[in-house]
């Protein structure tokens, strides 16, 4: 069960390329297909169920798309008896392991004060010719989940906002207020409920 959760995970990845077109995508939570999150439409834009026990959805303002978003809401369930705290962990290994080439790569972890959900906060970038082409902060919010049906599992909600090329600058000099206004809007954020059909 740990191998096939650690596989899972790893599908969780901070750079998502999405290869499905909008016709395609299917609606595994039955929620609705667009959020407003701090003042924004995201529209499910693309979504995945790999295998029995992983689901994932992507959505996105108009006018832009998957593979070069500046901005990504994330809704994904793991289905098992996992431990919260494991899968926190193993987004943070991943981090860290990452910090040994990217020198941008950092993190921040938020417990809330019963240990039922967790916020894991966390930069990374990507470079080209020795220079950085890509930057994107993000923010996790983690929750033990058990739907209507008794599918139980650990269920992410998370935001992605990526600059790029000559954006890069601007945005790391605005991050700490960007993090902290859009990190708010998330711990405030109700977890969106969702029926796993």
């Amino acid at each position: 069960m740990k191998k096939t959760f650690l596989a899972l995970t790893i599908l969780l990845t901070l750079l998502t390329t999405s290869q499905i077109s909008f016709a395609q995508v299917a609606n595994y939570y039955g929620t609705a297909e667009s959020i407003n999150f701090n003042g924004i439409d995201f529209n499910l834009a693309w979504s995945s169920h790999p295998n029995a026990n992983y689901y994932k959805h992507e959505y996105i303002p108009k006018g832009e798309n998957s593979e070069h978003f500046k901005n990504m809401l994330m809704l994904d369930f793991i289905k098992g008896d996992f431990k919260l705290k494991d899968a926190v962990q193993l987004q943070i290994d991943k981090i860290q392991e990452r910090k040994k080439t990217d020198a941008v790569a950092n993190y921040d972890l938020v417990e809330s004060p019963d240990g039922k959900e967790f916020i894991l906060d966390f930069l990374m970038s990507t470079t080209k010719d020795n220079k950085v082409n890509l930057v994107e902060w993000s923010a996790y919010h983690y929750k033990s989940y058990t739907d209507k049906a008794g599918h139980t599992g650990v269920l992410l909600f998370a935001i992605s906002h990526r600059a790029y090329d000559n954006d890069v600058d601007t945005f790391l000099k605005s991050l700490t207020e960007y993090r902290m206004e859009n990190r708010k809007a998330l711990i405030k954020f109700p977890m969106p409920e969702i029926q796993i059909k």
